[in-house]
């Protein structure tokens, strides 16, 4: 029996090295072929997903609309799902006379979203480039890392009024914000992934001639990028976030400024098409980073 279950046992691992043989030889091309076997195996079909989607925003919009057309919260005042989707496409498509509000939604997602890219995109460059060199000198770290580390607990909310002295309103204080709500999440994930990374690859790297700044570029910096995608994603929610707060109260535009102006007015159902603008803007971000990082990190398969 026991030389039955040792042959048996033998057989297994003869068999797993050849199956793992077989793999490490692959083409690339036949690599490929199986990680899409294996993708297709193992996702579900699209309309299962969509259906899995769909279920919780379904059980909201009753809930909401029940609610409202209650009046069990809010003394009345809570708008119903279907007045907020009325105003929503006032709001977007609507002529002069029919609401204040009236066809001005594509000027304020414009006037946000510009003022979202600029802050992220400075946000995330200093992020990366300071993560990166606090990743991998010491000294750089020991100067920036702690006064850092003491600016990041400050909610972006307690630097709107410093903000409003400095750039007064506009433009200035929203872009200011946001690069500051950008910059924190990505430096910490930039950091962390150039000290995961500071292993045995930059060892072989320095051992096979590369200076720093060929490990710094070749091999540290892709090594990174995997931990810093994951950073510009959870940065692109607090972007908005912190875009709203700016517009709401510094600012003459905007789905912030939309929103804060609306419950100035009473007009309870454009905050809800506001905050319904602002959270598929939000999506459509997220989205669009993933789509990119998909593109530029196919091998280290970060993304769903």
């Amino acid at each position: 029996m026991t030389g039955m279950t040792q042959r048996r046992s033998a057989n297994s691992e003869a068999a797993i090295g050849n199956r793992t043989r077989a793999i490490a030889t692959m083409s690339p091309g036949e690599a490929r072929g199986q990680n899409k076997k294996l993708k297709r195996s193992g996702s579900m079909p699209w309309w299962q997903r969509f259906g899995l989607a769909v279920i919780l925003p379904v059980l909201f919009v009753i809930v909401w609309q029940y609610v409202a057309s209650t009046g069990s919260f809010g003394g009345g005042m809570l708008p119903t799902f279907t007045d907020s989707v009325e105003a929503l496409r006032v709001w977007m498509f609507g002529q002069a006379g029919d609401s204040y509000f009236a066809g001005g939604w594509l000027a304020s997602l414009g006037a946000s979203a510009l003022r979202v890219f600029s802050g992220f995109s400075i946000g995330a460059v200093l992020a990366i480039t300071l993560g990166l060199f606090s990743g991998v000198s010491q000294n750089v770290r020991g100067m920036v890392d702690p006064f850092i580390t003491i600016l990041r607990p400050i909610s972006v909310t307690a630097w709107v009024p410093m903000a409003l002295i400095i750039f007064g309103i506009g433009y200035a204080p929203a872009i200011f914000l946001t690069a500051l709500g950008t910059f924190f999440p990505v430096y910490v994930a930039t950091l962390a992934g150039v000290r995961y990374s500071e292993g045995s690859l930059v060892h072989a790297a320095r051992m096979l001639g590369a200076n720093k700044r060929q490990t710094l570029l070749r091999v540290t910096l892709p090594a990174t990028l995997p931990s810093i995608a994951t950073g510009m994603r959870v940065a692109a929610g607090i972007a908005w976030t912190c875009v709203v707060v700016a517009e709401m109260l510094g600012a003459k535009s905007g789905l912030g400024y939309t929103l804060i102006l609306a419950y100035n007015q009473f007009q309870f159902d454009y905050i809800a098409a506001a905050m319904a603008s602002i959270g598929a803007a939000g999506y459509l971000t997220d989205k669009l980073i993933e789509q990119l990082i998909q593109r530029r990190l196919r091998w280290a398969m970060t993304t769903s």
